[in-house]
């Protein structure tokens, strides 16, 4: 959320090498000019599949989605599975994380925990939270779409007293369900990474790009 796909270019530049590559900035992100109001996952996978159609991007496609980016993923990937060749999910957020976070919170970060789940005005692109886990669940099934989940092995860096690792072994358990989504799934653990293991170790990122690619060869 917020990150320019200026944040993708060294991957991006090595799976040009293999495939043809296309990455865009959201509303508001990069060059793209802003949206009016608050937005939702549905918005911008509406958005997406709109933006391909208008460039011609021959599908079918393998995305990669790291964070916020991996709802948007998982979502137009559901509503267009027939599209689809694979997903790799970098980190990815999972649905109501922020309830999931107040088992390990204490009590006076609540409060600001679950405000920033209920004020889009609270993240950079003013994207309404609960509506859009509501509608990432309501779409949750992959079938059998290859699906790769990459997870960080290691807590990122907070300030004051937030639960670094308790907040990592939450979100490992909740990224490891995310095998359910489809039964052609796999998942693993990026030991050496924090949040940005796109940036942290590409060379994991990469390979499991290059592992769908090679299914579509088949």
């Amino acid at each position: 959320m917020g990150d320019s796909c200026e944040t993708w270019k060294d991957i991006q530049d090595r799976i040009a090498l293999e495939t043809s590559t296309f990455s865009y900035d959201r509303a508001g992100i990069g060059r793209s000019k802003s949206a009016a109001g608050s937005r939702t996952c549905r918005d911008l996978a509406d958005e997406l599949s709109q933006l391909l159609l208008s460039v011609n991007v021959e599908p079918p496609y393998i995305l990669v989605g790291h964070s916020f980016g991996g709802l948007v993923a998982r979502l137009y990937a559901s509503l267009h599975p027939q599209l689809i060749a694979g997903i790799v999910l970098v980190d990815a957020a999972p649905e109501y994380k922020e309830l999931a976070y107040e088992k390990a919170l204490p009590k006076k970060l609540i409060a600001r925990n679950r405000e920033y789940y209920e004020n889009p005005l609270l993240n950079g692109e003013k994207i309404d939270k609960v509506q859009s886990y509501k509608q990432v669940v309501e779409h949750s099934c992959l079938n059998d779409i290859p699906l790769s989940i990459i997870t960080r092995g290691l807590p990122d860096i907070g300030e004051g007293e937030w639960p670094n690792q308790a907040i990592l072994e939450i979100e490992q358990m909740l990224q490891h369900e995310f095998t359910r989504l489809s039964t052609s799934s796999r998942s693993r653990i990026a030991a050496n990474s924090r949040h940005y293991i796109h940036h942290d170790e590409p060379e994991i990122v990469i390979e499991e790009i290059l592992i769908l690619l090679k299914g579509i060869d088949k």
